[in-house]
């Protein structure tokens, strides 16, 4: 199917041009996706369609995801829940970037829409946009049960860096991913990057419907660039400690955030042969008939 512009535009809730990035926001189903596109230029500027022709590696759908994940564990965003908006009226910004043509932008905005297609499917029966799946344990908790104090929230972006820097580096992908999230409730990336190491004494103050969500969260960021190595699971199971969890509600919380990152993989990728989901639950820790079990889990949601 091609995608244009004016097939999307239903469900652009924000679009915003920033520099020479559209940065876009779209609603589906109540819930909201972030996608950036680059504006270029088009000397051809004979067709007011938009051919979808980029296609983003599983890596950075999964980074999408995740951060779509993030965002709706806090609320709707930790910079403001903008699902809040009342209707679908889209959001543009003024910008003084007027080199660009009304075409190009709405290039970039399909480009952004790219980002996070394959968290949707085009109903040809109703004519809109549906969400792809319905959503699995992990996501029906933190739906459930969304990060809501401050404290809560800061503590969360603390223990994501921490666990960033367990293995003595935070690459440059990382660094993108936290800045985007970061508000004042949380401290800018410098300032929680400062910050000492969370005590035993200032996660026993998380609140207690936060607690395991918090948990289940760092995991499943600290799983996603598949190279889970001694250092991170050390460091998780220093956190379970000073959060008071026994060991199997510890590794419950674990086994919760490998099911996630795997099917985020398989989703994202679009399909995964048994022996590729094998090979990616060894670069997780995860046990492979647990990982065959959530491919045949996803499966049936998917239908």
């Amino acid at each position: 199917m091609e995608i244009t512009y004016d097939l999307i535009k239903p469900i652009i809730l924000e679009e915003t041009a920033e520099n020479s990035t559209m940065v876009c926001k779209f609603q589906v189903e109540g819930e909201v996706f972030e996608g950036k596109g680059n504006i270029r230029i088009d000397s051809k500027d004979t067709s007011s369609k938009v051919k979808n022709m980029v296609r983003r590696t599983v890596m950075s759908r999964m980074r999408s995801s995740l951060m779509r994940m993030v965002r709706g564990a806090v609320g709707g965003g930790m910079a403001g829940n903008i699902a809040s908006m009342a209707g679908n009226e889209v959001v543009r910004a003024n910008t003084s970037h007027n080199s660009f043509s009304a075409a190009e932008k709405k290039a970039a905005v399909v480009k952004a829409f790219e980002r996070v297609a394959f968290n949707f499917y085009y109903d040809e029966d109703s004519r809109s946009w549906k969400i792809a799946r319905r959503l699995s344990e992990f996501e029906k908790r933190l739906k459930a049960t969304p990060l809501s104090t401050a404290y809560d929230k800061k503590t969360l972006a603390r223990m994501l860096i921490e666990m960033a820097k367990a293995d003595g580096q935070i690459a440059a992908e990382e660094k993108e991913f936290f800045q985007s999230f970061l508000d004042d409730d949380t401290g800018s990336f410098a300032q929680v990057m400062r910050e000492a190491p969370l005590s035993r004494v200032e996660l026993e103050e998380v609140s207690a419907e936060g607690r395991e969500n918090i948990f289940m969260i760092t995991v499943a960021v600290a799983l996603s660039d598949k190279d889970f190595d001694q250092s991170e699971k050390d460091k998780l199971y220093e956190y379970a400690e000073m959060m008071s969890f026994e060991e199997k509600k510890r590794d419950d919380l674990i086994k919760l955030g490998q099911e996630y990152t795997i099917e985020n993989a398989i989703h994202a990728s679009g399909n995964m042969s048994r022996e590729e989901v094998y090979q990616f639950a060894d670069q997780i820790g995860m046990d492979r008939s647990e990982a065959e079990r959530a491919q045949i889990r996803l499966s049936k949601r998917l239908g």
